[in-house]
């Protein structure tokens, strides 16, 4: 895969965190969902092992996030602090898979602990 291919993949998913963050969508449900899909388009198009890795714990964390909020009704509240706790990690990984230099084990740590707990 060529490295404008990767770059391509970085770009957009990095684009559509930042259209999210500016217009108040993020941590919604659809909006995770969006991300979670074009993380996996930089998880199939990464030639590092390293940004691999960061994609896919990316996606998963996102699309885990996603599921734990179609689960049940969610209040706003509850999606704004879902926002908030996972907007640093994300933004780290996105910027990252950009091409931005960071440690990607610290990273897929940070994306982890963002997660909601399940006994809620």
């Amino acid at each position: 895969m060529s490295k404008s291919v990767i770059d391509l993949a970085a770009a957009h998913l990095r684009r559509q965190f930042l259209y999210q963050a500016q217009r108040g969508r993020f941590g919604s449900l659809d909006a995770l969902l969006e991300l979670a899909i074009s993380a996996r388009g930089c998880v199939a198009s990464s030639m590092s092992a390293s940004r691999m890795t960061v994609a896919f714990v990316l996606e998963r964390v996102l699309g885990q996030c996603a599921e734990y909020l179609e689960a049940r009704p969610v209040p706003i509240s509850e999606v704004a602090q879902l926002a908030e706790r996972l907007h640093r990690p994300v933004s780290r990984a996105i910027e990252y898979l950009a091409g931005a230099s960071d440690d990607p084990i610290d990273i897929a740590a940070a994306l982890v602990r963002s997660r909601p707990t399940r006994d809620r």
